[in-house]
Formats: structure tokens, sequence, C-alpha cells
């Protein structure tokens, strides 16, 4: 069995729903096609698009910050924290969101269908291996639909 990394966990609701995970070692965005609309009955297909270096090492640097904060729960560094960054990196993380925007989203023109089976790093009841070291098994999907390429008579010469 093949696993790749997850890294980052940008929306998770029973279950990781947006984020970066590698494809064969490559870094992609993730999204859930049903939670986002892109699928109509398949909660288990994924869409899974490139993402580009530069965005790739902001987001990385921001999730820094997230996992940072989640360290310090229950620490006095806590105290002065705002969700999701400690004092000390408000001001990075503020303009790293701002710099980020809303680009952590599939490419509607380029992006491929996938089955994910999502395992955590270590066995509970590390709360941060949830978050941190996550495998993920990535299955392709057979496309249908707005997906599907154009019957041959149909399809435009590239």
């Amino acid at each position: 069995m093949k696993f790749d990394r997850v890294l980052t966990v940008h929306v998770f609701y029973d279950g990781n729903l947006l984020g970066i995970a590698e494809l064969d070692g490559v870094a992609h965005i993730y999204a859930n096609g049903y939670m986002y609309g892109l699928e109509e009955r398949d909660e288990e297909v994924y869409y899974l698009s490139p993402i580009a270096p530069e965005l790739l090492a902001l987001v990385m640097e921001d999730w820094a910050i997230w996992v940072r904060y989640l360290a310090a729960s229950g620490t006095p560094e806590a105290a002065d924290a705002r969700h999701p960054a400690l004092a000390r990196d408000r001001e990075r993380h503020d303009a790293l969101e701002l710099a980020i925007g809303d680009r952590v989203a599939i490419d509607p023109d380029n992006h491929k269908r996938f089955k994910a089976v999502f395992w955590a790093s270590t066995s509970p009841p590390d709360p941060q291996a949830l978050w941190d070291g996550q495998r993920v098994q990535w299955r392709p999907v057979r496309r249908t639909g707005r997906d599907a390429p154009a019957a041959p008579d149909e399809a435009v010469p590239r």
C-alpha cells in the first residue's frame, strides 16, 4: 500500500475537507467534492489540483504558525493568543492570510478526482497527531458527467 503525506488541513468536519497533500510526492490542493459542490452524491471523492511553489511556501509558513499555536495550548504563551496564532506570530499570520487569500482552492481547469482514506500518524490520545503527520491513500476515480472527456466526434483537436 502506498501512502502520501498530508501537509495541511484547512477545513475539517468529520474528516479532512480542504488542505494540501502530496500526490506521488508532489504537493496538491485537495477538496472534498461533495462539500464543495463538485460532486452530487459521493462524499468520498476528492478533487486535487497542483499548487504553485510560491503559494505552497506561504501556506506552509502559515501552517507552521498554526501548529505552534496548537502546541502551546494550556501554556502561559497561549494566554495572549488568538486563534489561529500566538501573539508573537499574529502580525505574520495576518500578512500571510492576506497574501494567500482564497487561492487554496481547486483549479476548475486542472484537477484530478480520487477517493481518499486518511490516517493520523500516531494513535490517540495525541491531539496534534490528527493534524500533523497524517497520511493519505489516493485511489483514482473514473471520470463521469461534466468531468468526462467529450465523445470522439465532439473532441477538440489539441
